[in-house]
């Protein structure tokens, strides 16, 4: 006969609490990329690279640090056209498409503008997104879980 768990001895409560703290951001995130097109794909990622340095060369000169930029994303897909009524077969390749996406980190949020600027003025085509946040969101978190936990204990 298999064992059961007894019920516990003594009744229990549970109870929820709520908390939040705001704060003003002091980093922002930015999604770019570069996309380039060419011949073949050696040819559409030579042109990728090159625009990318550029891209990385300008904010660096933006003030934006080596240790805040980081490679998100790399592909080079085929661009296939319709079917060539003049002979036998599927589609055809008709160049290649590199996309490279690169993640930024901006701690000086008061040069997002120039930073956004020097990104496209040098290759940019894509921007996926923009977000803020905090770079040390530990305290703020302990201050909402502080209010959280005095707002069950008034309940």
């Amino acid at each position: 006969m298999p064992a059961r768990a007894e019920a516990p001895a003594f009744p229990t409560i549970t109870v929820t609490g709520e908390g939040s703290v705001e704060a003003a951001p002091d980093l922002a995130t930015i999604q770019i990329g570069v996309t380039t097109v060419g011949e073949s794909a050696a040819e559409a990622l030579a042109a990728n690279s090159t625009a990318m340095q550029a891209v990385r060369k300008r904010l660096a000169e933006a003030g934006v640090a080596a240790r805040d930029l980081q490679t998100s994303g790399l592909s080079v897909n085929p661009n296939w056209t319709g079917y060539d009524s003049s002979s036998s077969g599927g589609p055809k390749i008709s160049g290649y498409t590199a996309s490279n996406m690169l993640t930024v980190r901006v701690r000086a949020l008061d040069g997002l503008g120039s930073v956004l600027d020097a990104s496209v003025s040098d290759g940019a085509n894509t921007l996926n997104g923009l977000t803020f946040g905090l770079a040390e969101p530990k305290p703020a978190m302990d201050e909402a879980r502080k209010e959280a936990v005095a707002d069950a204990k008034a309940k």
